[in-house]
């Protein structure tokens, strides 16, 4: 018998066994009671709206307990609209609106007894006459009467009158009273608050006693030395994990908003429109060429109109004049349009032009100015940027917030103002205080804009934004010629980037950008001299910085170390051997700003020291000279860097195909007048890329599928057939059926009723032994009283003998 079978029998037939020999039941009629589904709040509350409405029907007919229950319900009896028992008095009726008497007086609303006396009842008649003798007429008298009433109505809108205006100019004297009266209050609470004397500390300590708990709190569990390491490689691996996820896919929602942007727009667009992000960041000898054909069209246009417009002024000077002036207002629009569009720029880049004119704003360039002028140390200005964060604390004004962005912009502009130098002679970095203000700069970001989506952006993020696309725009909008390795104030803007953003992201929205801005340097600029050279290879090592964790392919920078190797390197395409020489195909893959340059990195005499290069003076004066130790040591960063490169894409597949150029190159230099660290380097780079190009590469497989179990066509099997195929007539076939599920059911029911039987019989059992049980512990209990009895009757009877 299963436990679902027990619980039912339970439930079922052990309440009617209980209840068999009762005539009465307990039925539970509490609402809720008997629902499973309903909560206790609801089964509370619907009780007590149950109770309310019966309370209410009781009490519907108490007239006397009505007002006691319910106030607000009191019935009352009116008189055009006047509450009964509010008139006292039913003769004290107001008999004019202008009459105003006295809400005390005892004689309110009644008419003058001189007055009845002479004018009711005849009495007019009475004393009627004027100063003449004459007798006084109804309507004469009457007119007196209106008069009289008149002047006493008027007596009374003067008096009011004054009164009020008396009441004016009392309250005007109030209001500047108010203010004196207030501090006179104010200095007499602080007199009594000094006279008070100060609580007793047997008092206070008594009073914590009586009112706090100065229970021990507890305290967190102390963690041995092995929990506490355990945590920190559970915390590191966590954080390891999320990095590689970071590293792997896209998990920023910014990023995932803007792909749902771009397929929905992709939707909407055809299929041969091109959007301008698109080719952003493509060839700019394209672009280049795109501009002059823009140009050219607008030109021939332009040419065109001109010489319709001087056929039409030979015809007619009138013409004439209306054509000028249409030209005129064509370009009127046109400038109009650009000046729209710089407005537009404007906007966008002055977000914060409202706070730019503070006093915070004044007093950071003086300091920053004193900063440069060495007035004052780094300590000092680090205490003026922690007081000055203090005071535009978001917690005190929520437009705090955008001021510290403002600040942010400033410390960056500071920052790069560092690397700007007017001459190689005055050159000097200060590392504390470039330290100092990235940490800030991190801080800052960190704290208010790190999160940014496109529902709620983050000015830091836009600014940063902001920053790399003028960089973007100026540099496009020099001629090819003259675009160069930007200056250090830029390299190290990069560097900022690369310390604040995590840069092994699948995709970021500083960091992407920032990598397509340096690849572009890297391809486009011009190589004219040393400097130019060696700013190329810092950036090169900062785009290592980049992708030194998530190991992402640049192929610019590979190109580019390889185009410095070519200047050291003596390659000629008609050299005898072969394996000296290079292909058509290879020297096109380097870039043309190294095939242009009358740089060359060849050593002539031969050195024996490698000379320390400083990034500030190398990359700053053109005029530096070129001898072979600077040669030397120039190659020798190219090689570090290479080995560097080559390390990281170790694991890539193509990896023989990447450094092959690397490795000719690196044959077709002359190494005899190199010096031999110089030497060590170029052999154990050449081994190294060696070595990794004999490793064997897997074949491409196709992707293993698991078969698909093809679709059988299985029968019906039905588990009750209405037939007996042995039978051809149904209903004999009908009559078998029903004989058997008679059966069936029959033996079911036997089988219910063996188990119903033998339940109580289990129940019945259970309950004779526990009567049993009691019993036998009655009898016990009872034979122990008798036997302690029996005990005290013999030592009594023992006493007397």
């Amino acid at each position: 018998m299963s436990f679902k079978a027990h619980d039912k029998r339970v439930k079922t037939l052990l309440v009617e066994y209980k209840n068999q020999f009762k005539g009465n039941a307990f039925n539970d009629k509490r609402i809720g009671e008997n629902d499973k589904n309903m909560s206790l709040e609801d089964k509370m509350f619907k009780r007590f709206v149950a109770e309310r409405q019966k309370s209410r029907k009781i009490n519907k007919f108490n007239l006397n307990d009505d007002e006691f229950d319910n106030p607000s319900n009191k019935v009352e009896l009116t008189h055009y609209g006047q509450n009964l028992s509010q008139i006292e008095r039913f003769e004290r009726v107001q008999l004019s609106d202008d009459d105003e008497v006295d809400e005390n007086d005892p004689d309110k609303g009644k008419i003058n007894a001189e007055f009845v006396s002479k004018n009711f009842f005849g009495g007019f008649n009475e004393n009627s006459e004027d100063l003449e003798g004459k007798k006084k007429n109804r309507k004469e008298w009457i007119e007196e009467m209106i008069t009289k009433s008149k002047m006493l109505k008027y007596e009374k809108q003067k008096e009011k009158d004054r009164t009020l205006d008396m009441t004016e100019e009392l309250d005007k004297e109030w209001k500047n009273i108010i203010p004196l009266i207030g501090k006179m209050s104010r200095d007499l609470k602080k007199e009594e608050e000094q006279k008070k004397t100060k609580a007793d500390e047997y008092d206070v300590l008594v009073r914590s006693l009586q009112f706090e708990s100065e229970k021990a709190q507890p305290t967190n569990k102390s963690k041995t030395s092995e929990e506490i390491e355990k945590e920190r490689v559970e915390s590191l691996s966590k954080n390891e994990r999320e990095l590689k996820e970071r590293m792997n896919r896209e998990v920023e929602e910014s990023l995932e908003e803007d792909l749902k942007q771009k397929k929905s727009f992709l939707k909407k667009t055809p299929a041969n429109h091109i959007s301008p992000d698109d080719i952003e960041f493509d060839d700019p000898e394209y672009l280049e060429m795109f501009r002059r054909q823009e140009v050219a069209m607008k030109n021939k246009k332009l040419n065109e109109e001109l010489e319709k417009k001087a056929k039409e002024e030979e015809q007619d000077e009138s013409e004439n004049e209306q054509t000028g002036d249409s030209d005129k207002e064509e370009v009127e629009e046109l400038i109009s349009e650009k000046d729209f569009g710089d407005e537009n720029e404007s906007v966008q880049k002055s977000n914060f032009s409202e706070y730019k004119n503070e006093k915070w704003v004044k007093e950071f360039e003086n300091v920053c100015l004193k900063m440069d002028q060495k007035s004052i140390d780094c300590s000092q200005f680090d205490a003026f940027l922690k007081s000055l964060i203090q005071k535009l604390d978001p917690s005190r004004d929520e437009n705090n917030k955008k001021r510290l962005c403002l600040l942010t912009e400033y410390l960056i502009s500071y920052y790069q103002s560092m690397f700007r130098f007017k001459s190689p002679s005055n050159i000097s970095i200060d590392s504390n205080l470039a330290n100092l203000l990235t940490n800030y700069i991190f801080d800052f970001i960190y704290k208010y804009g790190n999160k940014s989506t496109k529902k709620d952006p983050s000015p830091y993020i836009a600014l940063f934004k902001r920053i790399l696309d003028n960089l973007n725009k100026d540099y496009l909008n020099l001629k090819i010629n003259e675009r160069k390795i930007p200056q250090l104030d830029i390299l190290f803007t990069f560097k900022l980037i690369s310390s604040i953003f995590p840069t092994s992201d699948f995709r970021h929205q500083i960091i992407t950008p920032c990598l397509l801005i340096m690849a572009r340097y890297l391809i486009q600029s011009q190589i004219q001299n040393i400097g130019d050279l060696f700013r190329g290879l810092f950036l090169c090592n900062l785009c290592y910085e980049f992708v030194s964790k998530s190991k992402r392919y640049i192929p610019e920078c590979v190109q580019f170390l390889n185009g410095a190797l070519y200047l050291a390197a003596n390659i000629n395409s008609k050299n005898i051997n072969q394996n000296l020489s290079l292909s058509n195909f290879e020297l096109s893959t380097i870039f043309e700003s190294f095939k242009r340059t009358k740089l060359r990195l060849s050593i002539i005499q031969k050195s024996d020291d490698l000379t320390e290069l400083s990034l500030t003076k190398t990359s700053l004066d053109e005029k530096i000279q070129t001898d072979d130790s600077t040669k030397a040591a120039i190659i020798s960063y190219v090689i570090d860097l290479l080995t560097s490169f080559a390390k990281i894409y170790q694991e890539m597949v193509s990896f023989k195909e990447i450094f092959s150029l690397s490795k000719k190159i690196l044959d077709c230099i002359n190494t005899d007048n190199n010096p031999t660290e110089l030497k060590e380097r170029i052999s154990k780079i050449a081994e190294f890329i060696d070595q990794i190009n004999l490793n064997p590469r897997q074949h491409l497989k196709c992707l293993i599928k698991k078969p698909v179990a093809s679709k059988l066509h299985e029968p019906k099997i039905q588990s009750k057939t209405k037939f007996d195929p042995r039978h051809h007539n149904s209903l004999t076939s009908e009559k078998q059926l029903f004989a058997k599920k008679y059966k069936k059911e029959l033996k079911s029911a036997i089988k219910e009723i063996r188990h119903d039987s033998q339940f109580l019989a289990r129940v019945q059992l259970k309950e004779q032994l526990e009567k049993d049980a009691k019993r036998t512990q009655k009898v016990k209990e009872i034979m122990g009283s008798l036997a302690n009895q029996e005990g005290d009757y013999q030592k009594v009877k023992r006493q007397k003998i």
